[in-house]
């Protein structure tokens, strides 16, 4: 589930709005877990404005049910402003945009965010920013203990669970923002480049640790990325944007076989022809004209 709360970088007044709002929230029942139904991903012929300025024009992506998606582009293409409409927090102007068939005019309770910069409440400790999207929605309080507990045992934080924000290091505060999305037990989960404010070894090593979640749980993903090496290593598609106004210049097939590792896909004889060819759509559709 998506919540007020898990809305990126805020300051300590807001977060104390959001935690308010997030208590008050009547949300609907949880959907069910990825493949009791259609979790895909659908825009249509998508614009967005601002002002005069066309951000993203005549935009088509699908994401199908169980499938890890993720979208590279050039500064200001349009990628967070499209996962943000995807989660329902800003509005679309044309086209139209479905999740598991149901149109977004707001947040849904089968989607989680994970955005870059963590978004929890530096007053909470692990375990309750875990387990608090869960309880404004609903969720009984044993239940929501067992499901926090053991999704912050997956991502490796079992010992943290009394630890607060200030006292975790990058990676370990993007685990809890993972283990909070895993809690919530979404169908369609959406990442905003969230392994860009970490160093590069303590990304690899969360690029694997996804990459083994995924395996497990095998929700539909759309990740966001500036990383080519990053889009190969955790894609089953990469699509590729092209400058504003954004839209899909290029969707590619990873045929590298799961399960990965980074040292795998690094290796793999379609890797090095994959990357050049990410990287040459780049550098094209970043050209002046």
């Amino acid at each position: 589930m998506l919540t007020v709360l898990e809305r990126g970088q805020t300051g300590v007044g807001e977060l104390m709005a959001m935690e308010g709002a997030a208590r008050a929230v009547e949300a609907p029942p949880l959907a069910g877990r990825a493949g009791g139904g259609r979790s895909d991903i659908s825009c249509r012929g998508v614009y967005k404005w601002y002002g005069d300025s066309a951000v993203i024009a005549n935009l088509d992506l699908s994401v199908a049910h169980n499938e890890f998606v993720c979208v590279v582009g050039p500064s200001g293409c349009g990628k967070t402003t499209l996962l943000r409409m995807l989660a329902g927090l800003a509005e679309h102007d044309s086209g139209s945009i479905t999740i598991g068939g149901v149109p977004v005019t707001g947040p849904l309770p089968s989607v989680a965010v994970v955005f870059q910069h963590f978004g929890l409440f530096p007053w909470k400790t692990v375990f309750n920013n875990v387990a608090l999207p869960m309880r404004a929605a609903g969720v009984a309080k044993d239940e929501a203990r067992r499901r926090a507990e053991e999704a912050i045992a997956l991502v490796g934080l079992r010992d943290s669970n009394d630890k607060y924000p200030a006292q975790l290091s990058g990676g370990m505060k993007q685990r809890v923002g993972l283990a909070r999305a895993l809690a919530m037990q979404p169908e369609v989960v959406l990442l905003d480049e969230p392994f860009a404010a970490v160093d590069a070894q303590t990304r690899e090593i969360l690029q694997e640790e996804l990459l083994g979640l995924w395996s497990r749980y095998k929700q539909t993903a759309l990740f966001i990325t500036h990383s080519i090496d990053e889009a190969i290593t955790l894609a089953d598609r990469v699509v590729v944007m092209g400058t504003r106004p954004g839209r899909v210049i290029d969707d590619i097939v990873v045929p590298i076989e799961r399960p990965r590792s980074v040292a795998s896909v690094r290796r793999h004889e379609s890797y090095a022809p994959l990357r050049e060819r990410i990287w040459e759509r780049l550098r094209t559709t970043a050209q002046p004209k």
